[in-house]
């Protein structure tokens, strides 16, 4: 089974990664948090999950790539869920692994609804099925305290109108910028600058 592959990126599009490794150019398909920080010309070695998946009467294979062994691995216990097939939760992931498996664990259903093509009944199923493994896992480990400030913050973005999987994605930069322990204000100040 392939396992990962080395090469430089040729392209990109709304879900899928142009590589060329050798004479061989492979079209990867990849979560959209992954697909941001992918440019033209990158050489990279890229962790795959290859699946075939059926579309109308025949087997399609399909190779999803992750920047890590731990992302693919999440994304494997996420298409566990089902009616999560393997297009729709790439498509779905729009903020990375860690923030997801918070949104989880913590039974966050606004973060889970906010993600494309996840609606409330599919956010609930999600949650019921994947909650407690979410919560004993270390895919969470890298996210921030959902505490104090932050919390504040990202309910002050919300209710200017920005969406709940961005918010989070911005407070966690705000954060990585300034810090944790600044005010629920300084956080959301930070987090619009770099919304620019």
């Amino acid at each position: 089974m392939l396992e990962s592959i080395r090469g430089k990126v040729t392209g990109t599009d709304q879900s899928y990664i142009l590589l060329e490794t050798g004479p061989i150019t492979v079209r990867l398909l990849a979560p959209g948090y992954f697909l941001r920080h992918v440019s033209v010309g990158d050489e990279s070695l890229f962790f795959l999950l290859f699946q075939i998946v059926n579309e109308g009467n025949k087997g399609v294979p399909l190779a999803v790539a992750f920047p890590s062994t731990s992302d693919r691995d999440f994304f494997t216990r996420f298409i566990s869920v089902s009616g999560v097939g393997v297009r729709a939760a790439a498509r779905a992931m729009v903020i990375p692994p860690s923030e997801l498996a918070s949104a989880i664990s913590t039974g966050d259903i606004k973060v889970l609804k906010s993600l494309p093509g996840i609606g409330n009944s599919r956010a609930k199923q999600i949650i019921a099925k994947l909650q407690d493994v979410m919560a004993k896992s270390s895919f969470i480990s890298s996210v921030l305290s959902v505490t104090g400030s932050v919390t504040d913050a990202r309910s002050i973005l919300e209710q200017l109108g920005v969406p709940s999987s961005e918010a989070v994605s911005l407070i966690k930069a705000a954060v990585d910028e300034v810090g944790s322990d600044v005010s629920a204000s300084a956080l959301v100040r930070a987090a619009m600058k770099l919304r620019g």
